[in-house]
């Protein structure tokens, strides 16, 4: 990325490569590939003109030495299931049931992928696949990679025949701790209800302590 962005003469210091690289990560989270992006990018815009073009030398350059990058990994692979159906059926029938983790912190590239792996069912010769995921909507930390948290919030709407069990006993806080993580996570908009308990007791209560510094 560097060598392109220098390739197109931009100035580092206002076009750090750094970022680019961050913006084409997130571009090829969201499947935009550099043709789409290139035909959207602002005129206007400097920024968005510095993306498109190093987005489409680089790309070019991972064609011309056949690699891939690690965000290529999952878009190369969605894009393939989606242009070839029978690649699809293969892996929907190898694959029948799937179990995600910490679902909440997905992109969307990986929730293309899971939707493209357990099918939609229109398919009568290859039944949807069984999909379960564990996440909490209330505690997506992952945004800044790319983490979409409409994926677990949205989940019943994509699956209107899941079934949500909420685990709400918690077995390593204090009854205080998970009083204030309620009043916390309460205000949060476009979630599922749920109450934290534990059996374990109130314990100490909750002290605020300012510090003058880091250290």
């Amino acid at each position: 990325i560097t060598a392109v962005a220098k390739q197109n003469e931009l100035d580092p210091k206002r076009f750090a490569p750094k970022a680019i690289q961050h913006a084409i990560s997130g571009l090829k989270n969201e499947l935009v590939d550099d043709e789409t992006y290139l035909s959207r990018a602002s005129a206007n815009d400097p920024w968005e003109q510095a993306v498109a073009q190093v987005y489409r030398g680089y790309t070019q350059r991972l064609r011309a030495a056949n690699a891939l990058d690690f965000d290529d990994l999952i878009a190369q692979t969605v894009h393939m299931l989606r242009a070839f159906p029978a690649i699809a059926e293969f892996y929907r029938r190898r694959y029948r049931h799937v179990l995600i983790d910490e679902y909440q912190d997905t992109n969307h590239a990986q929730y293309a992928l899971v939707r493209e792996i357990v099918g939609d069912g229109q398919d009568a010769s290859v039944p949807r696949g069984e999909l379960t995921v564990v996440g909490d909507s209330d505690q997506s930390i992952y945004a800044f990679r790319g983490a979409d948290i409409r994926n677990i919030v949205d989940f019943e709407q994509d699956y209107p025949n899941a079934r949500t069990v909420l685990l709400e006993q918690n077995y390593r806080s204090t009854q205080t701790i998970l009083s204030a993580a309620n009043a916390v996570i309460a205000k949060n908009t476009g979630r599922q209800p749920k109450r934290l308990w534990t059996s374990t007791g109130d314990g100490a209560n909750i002290v605020g302590y300012a510090a003058e510094s880091a250290h």
